[in-house]
């Protein structure tokens, strides 16, 4: 199965190398002067696009290389605004015509309901207007990172069933995605209770570093309490007042003793990393890897 990639920087890059992990021949179409992700990292362009064959097109005057492209593969992925895409003459209705029964997901905006399908956004905005955005920008692009999964996964289906022409991935709904469980609790009556403001499930300054708690269910809760010496606490786990009851508690306990004794006690506690650790730890060339069908 090949699979013609008209996308650059990270959701539609981002779902090539996840289907060429899964055994897909992806063919990756730049512009005469590269993907701009190139000068923004070359790092993460290297993992978005091993194994791919690149080939430079300018679409203003070079369409026709991605015709004779078009021939050779069963699936085209793009992040083309879908008015751009009909002006250089590679929108579905286009490459239809020239391959049908052609497969085309198409990574866009917006569905047309909240903002027009062609305005120009990237993941802070889609963010935004999901409520996933407090007083500083979301640390990581997750709506980008659930774009691409959702367009490999659409297209892997398609390819499984025997479906073929065009589908849509609107960023603004997997934004929403993202947020899904906040929306929810939001639809229930209930707070926001995974914010970090509840003691159950937060950030803690230990001696000598942090500690993040997710005690989401009432039995680990309890095992942290009675871990800790503070099975006062036990049923204060819905109590924000209880989140400063913790900390002065934990202030006083090593994190490396807390760390051994959630691991002994099975409490979902674990350290707080900086980059500089996680990349001492993982290697970033294998995250792919996990993808591979032997």
């Amino acid at each position: 199965m090949k699979v013609l990639e008209l996308a650059t920087l990270f959701p539609g890059p981002l779902a090539g190398r996840l289907l060429q992990s899964l055994g897909f021949d992806v063919v990756k179409v730049e512009p005469p002067g590269g993907d701009p992700l190139r000068q923004l990292s070359p790092t993460l362009y290297r993992l978005l696009n091993e194994g791919k064959r690149v080939v430079y097109v300018d679409l203003k005057g070079e369409v026709e290389k991605i015709y004779e492209e078009l021939r050779h593969v069963d699936a085209v992925l793009t992040t083309f605004r879908p008015s751009t895409a009909e002006r250089y003459g590679i929108s579905y209705r286009r490459l239809a015509e020239i391959k049908p029964g052609i497969i085309y997901v198409a990574i866009v905006g917006y569905r047309g309901d909240e903002y027009p399908r062609d305005h120009p956004s990237h993941d802070i905005n889609f963010a935004a207007l999901a409520g996933a955005v407090g007083a500083c920008p979301p640390y990581v692009q997750a709506v980008d990172v659930v774009t691409g999964l959702l367009a490999a996964l659409t297209l892997t289906a398609a390819v499984a069933r025997g479906r073929r022409g065009y589908v849509e991935i609107p960023m603004s709904h997997a934004a929403v995605l993202v947020n899904i469980l906040n929306l929810s609790l939001k639809r229930d009556g209930k707070p926001p209770l995974l914010s970090g403001e509840y003691p159950f499930y937060t950030i803690y300054q230990c001696r000598g570093g942090k500690v993040a708690l997710g005690a989401v269910e009432p039995k680990f809760w309890e095992r942290f309490c009675r871990a800790i010496g503070r099975e006062d606490l036990i049923q204060r786990q819905l109590d924000p007042t209880a989140r400063e009851e913790v900390e002065k508690t934990l202030t006083g306990i090593d994190c490396g003793t807390l760390q051994e004794i959630a691991k002994r006690e099975e409490i979902p506690l674990t350290p707080v990393y900086d980059m500089d650790k996680v990349l001492n730890i993982y290697t970033l060339e294998n995250l792919f890897k996990v993808f591979v069908i032997s």
